[in-house]
């Protein structure tokens, strides 16, 4: 008697050990991306982005392949708002969180992905880390989800900030001392310049203190943006003589980001700064400085690159550019941005890419970018930037988010163990009775 009640008490664990093996195994098996496109597929971008998930399978388990598009979704303000970094497929409508970015973030990011940039063929990217003993690059692959290490020089934080053109450089800032997105001043570093194919990683002298930079469309020169603690000035670096020319900004602006150099090389896209009032150290000092800063235009102005006379066009409106920076060119004479929330009866909590034409303004939008009702932010939205000049648009269809997180399928796995273990008493008490 005593030996059969020792046994139904085991049978319990026996058969949920059982089960638990096999549906791990299930659970923690890598699965397959989706196929290979076609060398000349179409390369497309959905007219509409699809919203935030929880089940949106990570890059490791199921690789996407080229992506369009990058961006965080997420800012970890509301109750379980998870900070992602999620990539777009550039052939269907395939969704992946690349998990590199996310588990290479620190305490200092407040759960925000890694510094991460796209290639421009939008099949690699660009991880740093703002905080590391042991400091690299890490590149990801996203046709097959292998991962790179290159080891940098000695420091604390590498942001990369661009691709070349040819997707062989990464430019990235370097610095002695850990960086933080959150402190309110723009990251500011020495610009490094990593060689993906060789490894070789070199520093770009006197490209000191700087917080954003764009390379020319030939790859050969590196426009740079000092940070306002350096003077906020605007140079040009000749990568390949060494040379280097200083250009004049419009009155409060910026570089305008990674993308900023037109595909002519006629022009750079700069921005607003973002507001320097934040160490202001009394509330009239703070009206003060809030006033004369917006005091400045809010507009994507353009600046000659060759610093030789040249026709510039007229600034876009912050209004049409949300983002306050440049996403991509699809000609000399197109920009596109990220467009602010509609007005005009459509979902009020979305953002747009927008074609916008510089000669007349005319803007054309391509997708929509959905925030889930303000809580799930959108940022650090990027393109694949060699793709936008052919970019087509295409009706949002069926989702391809892969394969389930790693921790919800583990959690289903426990669960399917632990209720057949629960079960296996009552089925075998059914069983006798016949």
């Amino acid at each position: 008697m005593l030996r059969c009640v020792g046994t139904r008490r085991r049978l319990p664990l026996a058969v949920g050990g059982l089960a638990l093996l096999p549906a791990l195994v299930v659970a923690l098996l890598p699965g397959d991306g989706p196929a290979a496109a076609e060398h000349d597929a179409v390369v497309a971008i959905p007219d509409r982005m699809a919203g935030y998930s929880y089940l949106t399978g990570d890059v490791s388990d199921s690789p996407p392949g080229r992506a369009v598009a990058l961006f965080q979704h997420g800012w970890g303000l509301e109750f379980m708002d998870f900070p992602q970094a999620v990539a777009v497929g550039a052939h269907d409508d395939v969704y992946r969180r690349v998990d590199l970015a996310e588990d290479r973030a620190g305490p200092e990011t407040q759960g925000d992905p890694a510094p991460m940039v796209l290639s421009p063929e939008g099949t690699r990217v660009a991880v740093g880390d703002h905080d590391s003993d042991r400091l690299d690059l890490a590149v990801l692959d996203l046709g097959n989800g292998e991962v790179t290490t290159h080891p940098l020089p000695e420091g604390r934080s590498a942001v990369p900030v661009a691709w070349s053109p040819d997707g062989r450089l990464v430019a990235y800032l370097a610095s002695a001392a850990p960086t933080n997105p959150y402190s309110g001043t723009p990251i500011e570093g020495d610009v490094g310049l990593l060689d993906v194919s060789s490894g070789e990683v070199r520093t770009l002298a006197g490209a000191t203190q700087v917080s954003t930079a764009a390379f020319s469309p030939d790859g050969s020169e590196l426009a740079v943006q000092r940070s306002p603690t350096a003077g906020g000035t605007l140079d040009v670096f000749d990568l390949e003589g060494g040379g280097r020319r200083g250009l004049d900004l419009p009155v409060g602006h910026e570089l305008g980001g990674a993308d900023a150099w037109s595909p002519d090389g006629a022009l750079l896209a700069t921005a607003r700064v973002p507001s320097p009032c934040l160490d202001a150290v009394d509330e009239a000092e703070w009206t003060a400085c809030q006033g004369e800063w917006e005091s400045i235009p809010d507009v994507i102005a353009f600046v000659a690159a060759t610093g030789r006379p040249t026709e510039v066009p007229e600034p876009l409106d912050g209004e049409i550019a949300e983002s306050r920076r440049v996403l991509g060119w699809a000609s000399a004479r197109e920009v596109v941005v990220l467009s602010g929330r509609a007005d005009d009866g459509s979902d009020p909590d979305e953002f747009w890419v927008t074609r916008v034409s510089l000669d007349d303004g005319a803007t054309e939008r391509l997708s929509a970018v959905p925030t889930g009702g303000g809580n799930y932010g959108v940022g650090r939205f990027q393109l694949a930037t060699s793709l936008v000049p052919d970019l087509q648009v295409r009706s949002a269809g069926e989702l391809d988010r892969g394969r389930w997180p790693v921790w919800l399928r583990v959690t289903l796995a426990l669960g399917a163990a632990a209720a057949a273990g629960l079960l296996a008493p009552t089925v075998v008490r059914a069983a006798r009775r016949r």
